[in-house]
C-alpha cells in the first residue's frame, strides 16, 4: 500500500496543477451531465448497432474526448509538440482504431445467429464479452514491434516485471467496502449481477441437463476477459504510446476517455470510474505494467456481480 501512495504522491508533485485539474473535471463532468440527461449513448449512437457506421461513431465519441484534454494541456502550457507529431497522430489512429472497432463489430453476432434461438442469446454474450482479446489484445501485440521499436519490452504494460500483487488487495479490501454500500443503490441492483441477463436461464430451459454452476462459470471467465483488453487499451496503450508526446500528462486524457467507457452503466458507477482510471493510471505509469489494474479491475466487477446477486 506505501508503494500505491508513494506512486500518487509523486505523480501529483511533479503533475498536479489544480486549475488544470478543475478544467479538465469541469469537461468531464459536462459530458456526463449532457450523455445522461439525454441518454446519447444508448439512444443516439447504439441506434446504429451492426452498421458500419457505429465504427465511426465511436473513434469519435473516444478519440474526441482524448483529443480534446489534450487541447487543455496544449492551452495550459503543458505538453504542446504532441499537436504537430506524427509519432502521436499515427498512434490515435491506431488505438482508436482498435477500440471502436472493439465496440461496434457484429461480426460474431451474425456469424452466430444460425445457432438454436434459445441458445443463441447466452452463447452471444459470452463471445462478445471476450471478443477483446482477437479485436484489441492480439492486434496489439503483432503491432507493438513496428510501433515501439525505441523503448523498452514493456509490450504496454503486459510485462509481468516488478509487479507485486499485495498493495492491490489491500485496495480491492478497501474497494469491497464502498461496493457493498453502493450495492442497496436501485440502479447498481438493477444493473447487477450481469449474468441475470446473460440468457442462461433459456440456455438451461433448452438444456436442463447442463449445469448452472458451469453457467456461471464460462460467462464471469468471458466477462472477466473483457478486463484485460479494456486495461491494456485504457492503461497500457493510451498511457505507454503517448508518453513520449504527453509525458506523465498522458494519464489525463486516458481517464476522461475512461469515463465515456461507462455511459451506458449506472451514474454511480461512470462518476467513481474517474476517480479510479486516475488511481490505476498512475499505477500503470509508475510500476510500467497494468496487471495491477487487471487484478483491481477484475477484482471490483466479480464483487459487483457477487453484490448484485446477495442483493437478489
Amino acid at each position: 500500500m506505501k508503494k500505491v501512495l508513494q506512486y500518487i504522491k509523486d505523480y501529483q508533485h511533479e503533475h498536479f496543477d489544480w486549475k488544470l485539474y478543475l478544467t479538465i473535471l469541469l469537461f468531464c463532468s459536462l459530458c456526463i451531465y449532457f450523455n445522461y440527461k439525454y441518454d446519447f449513448e444508448d439512444s443516439v449512437i447504439d441506434s446504429y448497432n451492426g452498421q458500419p457506421i457505429k465504427w465511426l461513431w465511436m473513434f469519435l465519441f473516444h478519440g474526441g474526448p482524448f483529443f480534446i484534454v489534450c487541447l487543455i494541456l496544449y492551452a495550459f502550457g503543458k505538453k504542446r509538440a504532441w499537436l504537430t507529431s506524427k509519432n502521436y497522430w499515427f498512434k490515435f489512429l491506431i488505438g482508436f482504431g482498435l477500440l471502436a472497432l472493439d465496440r461496434s463489430f457484429y461480426g460474431f453476432t451474425e456469424g452466430l445467429k444460425y445457432l438454436p434461438k434459445m441458445e443463441y442469446h447466452f452463447i452471444v454474450r459470452c463471445v462478445n464479452w471476450s471478443s477483446g482479446l482477437i479485436l484489441v489484445v492480439i492486434p496489439l501485440l503483432i503491432l507493438y514491434p513496428f510501433i515501439e521499436k525505441d523503448t523498452d519490452q514493456n509490450f504496454y504494460g503486459l510485462s509481468w516485471k516488478r509487479f507485486d500483487p499485495k498493495p492491490y488487495l489491500l485496495l480491492l479490501g478497501v474497494a469491497a467496502i464502498f461496493l457493498g454500500v453502493g450495492s442497496f443503490l436501485s440502479d447498481i441492483q438493477e444493473y447487477y449481477p450481469r449474468f441475470a441477463r446473460s440468457g442462461a436461464s433459456l440456455f438451461l430451459r433448452e438444456n436442463p441437463e447442463a449445469s448452472r454452476a458451469w453457467l456461471v462459470t464460462i460467462y464471469e471467465l468471458c466477462y472477466g476477459s473483457s478486463f484485460i483488453s479494456v486495461e491494456l487499451i485504457f492503461r497500457g496503450f493510451l498511457i505507454f504510446a503517448f508518453t513520449k508526446t504527453l509525458g506523465g500528462y498522458a494519464v489525463l486524457p486516458m481517464v476522461v476517455t475512461y469515463a465515456f467507457l461507462h455511459f451506458g452503466k449506472p451514474l454511480g458507477e461512470t462518476a467513481s470510474s474517474i476517480f479510479g482510471g486516475y488511481v490505476l493510471g498512475i499505477i500503470s505509469y509508475n510500476s510500467r505494467n497494468i496487471w495491477g489494474g487487471v487484478f483491481i479491475h477484475l477484482g471490483v466487477a466479480w464483487l459487483m456481480e457477487l453484490f448484485g446477486w446477495l442483493q437478489r
